[in-house]
């Protein structure tokens, strides 16, 4: 099961809305429906003349949907100024916790760095500037209401992205500042434990105010585990290629062979998944879980080509072995055949990097123990 969907392109950059979205919608509608004096009042700003009910939900609805366009004029912004500077932007996807651009390769220069991280709090200040404008110079309560109140959590967006918490973008500021001074991974490190100090900062009060908020606790905690992982990566396989990491002799099944035949092929070599050919064209590829869809009944009878995988990924040898990895990652995906002009020469599997991670964390020195 799919748990996003695309909803369209801006900018070039694919949008895609995450399943929780529907859920965080559904609360924060029903939060602001049922308080919106309340929240009037605590905030100071006019309150609509309308009754709990219908109309304040709706009302509650529409926040939650501009709260939303909000965040997705956040990452736009960050999105543009990445491709603005060549780093390309591979979707931006908006859920539970808000949205996140996934780039492609987070860059490695602290100044770029800085510019894309500041960039998306700045939009947030522009918007809030723009709806506090707007709720001034309205006239119909319902309208003053929604935009004032946008325009405190545009404000709110913006200040709490700020906190130096890795990897949100103060976080990111941080991290390009230390980068300044220190080896890119050991920033990295240094900035993603001052993250998980206010995770664990974030969850302990969490608990006693918000459980929201223990939430975001866990996913700064691990994505700021995720980043130095990430960065450590990128540090230890350094300058190898996908040619260095893969294994070239890659056995492969033709397609007109059993899925019994295949379920043989597993057992033989100990892989769960191989390139599926007709005569010297890789067609598919095909995986123990593919086979084990197909009822036992059928195991002699159905083709590999009939259940194989036909959009499959592939590599070229001179890719660096980083991003194979982070490819690997970012699909869901254990094994990427290498091709060199229509030709398979080799398949990289996540042993093969695991291995060559290893091998060379071993030749290299440390970069954590640096002073």
């Amino acid at each position: 099961m799919k748990m996003s969907f695309k909803v369209g392109k801006i900018y070039g950059v694919p949008i895609r809305l995450h399943f929780t979205l529907v859920f965080i919608v559904a609360i924060i509608a029903w939060s602001v429906g049922s308080n919106v004096l309340l929240l009037a009042e605590t905030l100071g700003i006019p309150a609509p003349d309308i009754e709990i009910g219908v109309q304040s939900y709706l009302l509650g609805l529409v926040v939650a949907i501009g709260l939303f366009v909000s965040v997705l004029i956040h990452e736009l912004a960050h999105s543009i100024v990445s491709i603005k500077n060549g780093v390309n932007v591979n979707e931006i996807s908006l859920w539970i916790f808000g949205g996140v651009s996934q780039m492609e390769e987070i860059p490695k220069d602290p100044n770029l760095e800085i510019k894309i991280s500041a960039v998306g709090p700045l939009s947030s200040l522009g918007v809030a500037l723009a709806a506090f404008i707007g709720g001034v110079l309205a006239v119909n309560d319902v309208l003053v209401f929604t935009l004032l109140y946008l325009s405190f959590i545009n404000l709110f967006l913006a200040g709490f992205n700020l906190i130096p918490a890795f990897p949100m973008d103060g976080g990111r500021i941080l991290r390009a500042l230390l980068a300044k001074r220190y080896s890119y991974v050991k920033a990295t490190s240094r900035a993603a434990s001052i993250g998980k100090f206010f995770a664990v900062l974030f969850a302990i009060v969490g608990f006693f105010v918000n459980i929201f908020l223990i939430l975001i606790a866990f996913f700064i905690y691990m994505a700021a585990s995720q980043e130095t992982q990430s960065a450590m990566v990128d540090y230890v396989l350094g300058n190898l290629s996908v040619r260095d990491v893969m294994s070239p002799d890659v056995e492969t099944i033709e397609a007109n062979k059993s899925v019994e035949e295949f379920l043989e092929l597993v057992k033989t070599h100990r892989h769960t998944g191989f390139p599926v050919t007709r005569g010297n064209d890789v067609v598919g590829l095909i995986s123990l879980k593919d086979a084990k869809e197909v009822p036992q009944s059928q195991i002699y009878t159905k083709d590999v080509g009939d259940v194989m995988k036909t959009d499959f990924i592939t590599l070229d040898p001179g890719e660096d072995a980083a991003t194979a990895w982070k490819k690997m990652l970012r699909e869901g995906i254990g094994r990427f055949p290498v091709m060199e002009n229509d030709r398979l020469i080799g398949i990289v599997t996540r042993s093969d990097i695991d291995r060559s991670f290893d091998i060379q964390k071993e030749l290299k020195e440390y970069p954590l123990a640096e002073s």
